[in-house]
Order: C-alpha cells, then sequence, then structure tokens
C-alpha cells in the first residue's frame, strides 16, 4: 500500500493549461499528479475569452484516484474536513493595480469603494463582474487584486461536485509575495516568472507603488531581460525617488529566470521554486505548496 499521504489539492491555471496535483504531507516526498489538461485558445485573445475558456475545461479536468491510503482517508472526512482545493492562477488571468487610500479613510467599505472606483478608472468599466480582493489598509498604498466572478464560480462548483473545498484563488504574484515577503526589496522590485509571465511589482520606501504584468513572446535570454527591464522601469515614475540604493528580486518557476548578480546596473538575486521545466499550470500549481 502507498505511504503517500495528501495534505491538499493544488490548482494550477494557465491561459493554456490545468493542472491538479495533490500536495503531500511529508515535504520531501513529490506531489502526485491528479489530472492535466491542455485548454483550447479562444478566438477571440481577450482575458474574459482566456476566463471562460477555463471554466468551460473544468468539467473535462477528470482526476485520477488518489493512493489508495489516500482514499481511505478520505472516506472518514466529514463535510467540514473535506479535502482543500488551493487555486494559483496565471497573473494574466487578473487584474492588478495599486490603491492609494484617500486621506481618513474609515473602514473596509471605502476601501473597497476606492478600488471599485480605481478599477473603472482603468479599465473603463464597473468591478461587479470581479471580485476584488486586496491587503487593505486606510494609511499607505496597497496591491488589490481583480479576480473574475465567473471563474470563481466554476471552479467553487468543480470542487463541490468533488467534494472538495475551494480554499483559495490566489494570483501568481501574489502566492510569491506571500512566500517571500521578508525578501522582497524595500526600494526595487520584485520580477515573478512562471511560464512565460513576468510580473512586477515596484516598491518605494517600503510600500508598494505599482505592478504590472508581461507576456513574453519567447523565452528571454540575458540581453532580452535586461531591456525589458530597462523600459519597464521608464515606465513606473517612483524609481529612484526615494534616492536609496536599489535592487532586484527575481522569484518563480520559469527557467529563463537570471542568476546574475547585477542586472541593469542593479544589485540583483533569484530565489527559485519548484517546477523548473515543468510546463506553466505545473509551475503555478506547485507554487501553492506550503514551504
Amino acid at each position: 500500500m502507498s505511504r503517500f499521504r495528501a495534505r491538499r489539492l493544488l490548482l494550477g491555471c494557465s491561459a493554456s493549461d490545468l493542472v491538479l496535483l495533490a500536495e503531500p504531507e511529508a515535504t520531501t516526498d513529490t506531489p502526485q499528479l491528479l489530472a492535466a489538461l491542455a485548454v483550447a485558445a479562444p478566438a477571440a485573445a481577450t482575458a474574459s475569452a482566456a476566463t471562460a475558456a477555463l471554466g468551460a475545461a473544468l468539467a473535462a479536468l477528470q482526476p485520477a484516484p488518489l493512493a489508495a491510503a489516500d482514499q481511505a482517508q478520505a472516506g472518514t472526512h466529514s463535510d467540514a474536513q473535506s479535502p482543500s482545493l488551493s487555486v494559483t492562477l496565471d497573473d494574466g488571468l487578473v487584474r492588478s493595480f495599486v490603491v492609494t487610500p484617500p486621506r481618513g479613510a474609515q473602514g473596509l467599505r471605502e476601501l473597497r469603494a476606492t478600488a471599485a472606483a480605481r478599477f473603472a478608472a482603468l479599465y473603463g468599466e464597473s468591478a461587479e463582474h470581479w471580485l476584488l480582493v486586496g491587503d487593505w489598509h486606510a494609511s499607505f498604498p496597497f496591491v488589490v487584486c481583480a479576480l473574475p466572478r465567473v471563474l470563481y464560480r466554476a471552479l467553487d462548483q468543480w470542487a463541490q461536485a468533488h467534494s472538495w473545498r475551494l480554499d483559495s484563488m490566489t494570483p501568481a504574484l501574489v502566492r510569491v509575495c506571500n512566500r517571500l515577503c521578508a525578501s522582497i526589496p524595500s526600494d526595487g522590485c520584485l520580477l515573478v516568472g512562471f511560464g512565460q509571465r513576468l510580473s512586477l511589482l515596484y516598491i518605494c520606501n517600503d510600500q508598494v507603488a505599482s505592478t504590472r504584468s508581461v507576456l513574453l513572446p519567447s523565452v528571454p535570454d540575458f540581453a532580452a531581460l535586461e531591456t525589458l527591464l530597462a523600459q519597464e522601469r521608464l515606465r513606473s515614475p517612483d524609481q529612484g525617488a526615494s534616492g536609496k540604493q536599489q535592487s532586484l528580486l527575481w522569484a518563480g518557476a520559469a527557467d529563463w529566470l537570471p542568476l546574475a548578480s547585477r542586472m541593469a546596473g542593479l544589485e540583483s538575486r533569484t530565489i527559485r521554486l519548484p517546477g523548473g521545466g515543468g510546463s506553466a499550470a505545473t509551475q503555478l500549481a506547485l507554487a501553492g505548496r506550503r514551504s
């Protein structure tokens, strides 16, 4: 009988594929692959079309049975103890932005209203079809992630159909921020890479300044990354505003993440996460592991 014990289920979602893993209780064990599915590209190359395609593809993602020991264990679960599902989304499937709270902001309701207004100003539409999730603060800027409601509902229904509980639906950038918060530079940039997606979070004076996500057209070499970095830094007006020495932190599972100690004239370091060599969805699923 297998000695594998599943702790949680991990789902990685990119625009092109879905991967479901069982996270082992023992951190030294390899996650068990339960299902993988390529998602056909939608006719319209938009984020909303990709989201709809993912939601429709979930019905065809049929997980393989867990190891025998886990099946026996699952049979003893009550509804309150049903297996949890942790979903990590490609940053291209969400809309992330920075919100500066109004002076004297009072309470979560006002902060949510400010985030909704910021969303409408940035994207030219109401936020009613999006779940706004943020690290809400009344005194300094914070990141808000707009998650597609239609995808959340599809994932929740899919999880319930398998007697699982949807525990979280989190963008890759936020997963990495939560995991490496103590390592993120107080002045500089966090650059997160999964698949061919690069997400950037700029920090100035230990406060978030701006964020952006870019789909790379091909696997970049060092020179291409350095050029891209120089171009992206020009987009952010806060770069250099603190007057302090800036630095870069690269993190993720993309094979193209650079290992240089300096890049574009800045101190640089890289933290590689598990999943190198795997598909984008595999990398994203593994990002949801508890360290």
